[in-house]
């Protein structure tokens, strides 16, 4: 029974995400190329040589201030690892913890089996 459920739930859960998959890609595109204005490359290499005052709200925190304080060229990773560092590390620390702990209640059960099957075997 509790290979049957396991089944079902995996099979179960692999329509849904691919349910998902198909209802995503009928979805209007977010990001087009043909619209972008600023070559991305230069962008990167000076960021100082573009104007960036019409960004309004955190986008202008983030795109004016970058540079001086975190010294990161890429925003994204300016705000993972520098501004976001201690959360970024607590969610390392979560996902480290739960496949830890997962690891430990598979080979205690994996010992259980080995132990019935010596019983039985004797």
């Amino acid at each position: 029974m509790k290979k049957f459920l396991t089944w079902f739930s995996l099979g179960a859960i692999l329509v849904c995400c691919v349910l998902a998959a198909l209802s995503m890609g009928k979805l209007n595109r977010t990001y087009d190329p043909a619209q972008v204005t600023v070559p991305v490359y230069e962008l990167q290499q000076n960021p100082d040589a573009f104007d960036d005052s019409t960004a309004d709200g955190a986008a202008a925190a983030i795109v004016q201030q970058n540079l001086t304080k975190s010294q990161a060229v890429n925003d994204v990773t300016s705000i993972v690892f520098d501004f976001r560092g201690y959360d970024t590390m607590g969610e390392a620390f979560i996902l480290i913890t739960a496949v830890a702990g997962s690891a430990v209640i598979l080979s205690s059960a994996k010992k259980e089996e080995e132990k019935e099957d010596a019983k039985e075997d004797e």
